[in-house]
């Protein structure tokens, strides 16, 4: 009976966080790429800047702030530069949903798409939003999550060179199945 009692709670909130994950979100209005820019990859823009979010949340840096200036403007500064950094988690979610958007028309292009491959596309949808919210929830509450906001990014990366393999392939008339696997 006890467990029932630890099972049930915890079941109704994995349910609750599935539902919000999976909710529909406002799409987001950032600037787009200029149009000579596009060849290069319109679907994932922002993953590009993380050298410069590394730099804005190291602890080398915070430690140099704390000892250069005031403590309440130092606290400040920091606090702008996570609210940077969430606006940089902003992008990462609208570079993939982009690369995600992409994926679908490949697919639908490709003259063959298993079943383990849209598995794997699921799974790395929800791999994703699930390493996205846990970031996004330490930056709100002024943990900073660098190796999170890495590890987005990096996924981010594998996922846009994979589609522009994919896409070299379907218009090759290779099939999906062998963009990816290159």
């Amino acid at each position: 009976m006890t467990e029932l009692l630890v099972l049930v709670p915890l079941a109704l909130v994995l349910l609750g966080l599935l539902l919000w994950l999976l909710r529909p979100r406002p799409a987001l209005n950032f600037r787009r790429p200029p149009l000579e820019n596009i060849a290069e990859s319109p679907f994932a823009v922002h993953y590009r800047h993380f050298p410069l979010i590394r730099q804005a949340l190291s602890p080398t840096d915070a430690r140099y702030l704390r000892q250069r200036l005031p403590p309440r403007i130092s606290r400040k500064v920091l606090r702008d530069r996570r609210a940077v950094a969430r606006k940089f988690l902003a992008g990462l979610h609208e570079d993939y949903a982009n690369l995600e958007r992409l994926a679908r028309t490949v697919a639908a292009f490709s003259p063959v798409v298993s079943r383990e491959q849209e598995t794997e596309r699921l799974l790395l949808g929800l791999r994703f939003r699930l390493l996205y919210l846990w970031t996004w929830a330490r930056l709100s509450t002024g943990g900073v999550s660098l190796h999170q906001i890495e590890r987005l990014a990096v996924l981010i990366g594998q996922f846009a060179t994979r589609m522009e393999r994919a896409m070299a392939a379907v218009s090759n008339g290779e099939g999906l199945s062998a963009g990816l696997r290159a």
